[in-house]
Order: structure tokens, then sequence, then C-alpha cells
């Protein structure tokens, strides 16, 4: 990629899918040194956590942004927010957060 090789950028901003590909970019990057900017669409906010945790992992990827606030209900018993630009990782077991159960119950399809 001639935009890398001549160091044309600072940053890949990518978006779209989370997991496996996100890995596959931040792994391009850390063998680049061409960091990722992760743009996360609106989900919910446990996408939003996943990313959170997909961003620390991953030495590729340095900088994370999500409007996942702005929705009507993001699912979750507590609000996930930044703090002085930041997100901190949950520490908790699993993805470290709650789901709001009456709120998955109300968007509930059977």
């Amino acid at each position: 990629m001639p935009f890398i090789r001549e160091g044309l950028l600072d940053a890949l901003v990518v978006g779209g899918p989370i997991g496996k590909t996100t890995m596959q970019r931040a792994l391009m990057a850390e063998a680049t040194g061409v960091p990722l900017w992760i743009e996360h669409s609106i989900f919910t906010g446990v996408s939003q956590v996943f990313q959170a945790h997909q961003t620390a992992a991953f030495p590729g990827i340095e900088f994370a942004i999500s409007i996942t606030h702005v929705t009507q209900d993001d699912l979750m018993a507590e609000p996930f927010e930044m703090k002085n630009g930041r997100y901190e990782v949950p520490t908790k077991p699993g993805l470290g957060v709650h789901f709001d159960d009456e709120a998955v119950d109300k968007y509930r399809r059977a």
C-alpha cells in the first residue's frame, strides 16, 4: 500500500464489523506501524463495551470512537461513559457490564 510505504497518514480509520475483521486490521496496523482508529456505529452498549475491550487488547488500535450514547436505550444497567476523553475498560467477569433486563424484555421479539 503506497500510502503506508510513503508515510502519508497518521492512522487508518476503519469501521464496519467488529470481531475477527478488527483483529486482522489491528495486526496489520501493528505490522505497519500505522495505528487504527476504530469507528463504532450505533449498536448497543454491549458492542460498545466489546469495542473498548478490543481496543485495549490489540496494540495496533490506538483510537476508538462510538456514538452509542445517542441511542434511546443502550440496553445497559449502568451507563458506559467516557471520562476525560477515555473509556475505562470494565474489569468485572465477562465483559464487565450487565444488561438492563427490563430493556431487553421491552425490545425482545417473539
